[in-house]
C-alpha cells in the first residue's frame, strides 16, 4: 500500500461499521478479508471497498507487525526525557535524523512540556544501553540541556487504539 496524502482540512467520518473494521485489523492486520466481512455483516467485496477507502482517506496509514524484542535478545526498555538548550535548527535536525535511523530507536517525539524530546531505546543489557547514551551525548551534548531515563520494568499495554 503506498502512502496518501494527508487531507489536514477534512475530518473523515467513522460509522459503526467503519469501526468494527478499524478495531478488527487493530488486533490482526491480516485477519481474513471473509471473518472481516461475517464480523461485520456485510459482504466482503462491500468490505474490502470500505477498507480500500479507509486505506485511501488515510484512516489506515500502515499495516505493521509489533514484534517482541525479549524473544530475540533485547529485553531492556529505556524511556529517555530530554530537555534541549542552545538549539539551532540545524543541530536539532542532526539530532532528530540520527536518532531516526538508529535501529534501537523505536519512538522518537517531540514534546510540548518539561520536556523537548521523548525517545525509546531497546538494549540488551544495561552496559549496551550506556554505549549507546554515551554516545548521543558525546555528539550531541552541546544542546542537551538534561537526560532523564527510566526503565520499563513491565508491559501491560501497547499501541492499542479502541474506535
Amino acid at each position: 500500500m503506498t502512502k496518501k496524502k494527508e487531507k489536514s482540512a477534512e475530518i473523515r467520518h467513522l460509522d459503526a461499521i467503519d469501526r468494527q473494521i478499524l478495531n478488527i485489523l487493530c488486533d490482526n492486520a491480516r485477519e481474513k478479508l471473509t471473518k472481516i466481512a461475517r464480523t461485520v455483516q456485510l459482504s466482503a467485496d462491500s468490505t474490502k471497498k470500505r477498507i480500500e477507502k479507509l486505506e485511501k482517506d488515510g484512516v489506515i496509514d500502515k499495516y505493521t507487525i509489533q514484534p517482541n524484542p525479549r524473544i530475540y535478545g533485547i529485553p531492556m526498555g529505556v524511556h529517555v526525557y530530554i530537555k534541549l538548550k542552545n538549539i539551532n535548527m540545524e543541530k536539532y535536525n542532526e539530532l532528530i535524523k540520527d536518532m531516526m535511523k538508529n535501529t534501537r530507536v523505536i519512538d522518537l517525539m517531540a514534546m510540548i512540556g518539561n520536556y523537548d524530546l521523548y525517545i525509546v531505546f531497546l538494549a540488551k543489557d544495561q552496559d549496551e544501553f550506556e554505549k549507546m547514551k554515551l554516545e548521543v551525548r558525546e555528539k550531541f551534548g552541546s544542546i542537551i540541556g538534561s537526560w532523564d531515563e527510566t526503565i520499563v520494568s513491565k508491559l501491560y499495554k501497547l499501541e492499542v487504539f479502541k474506535f
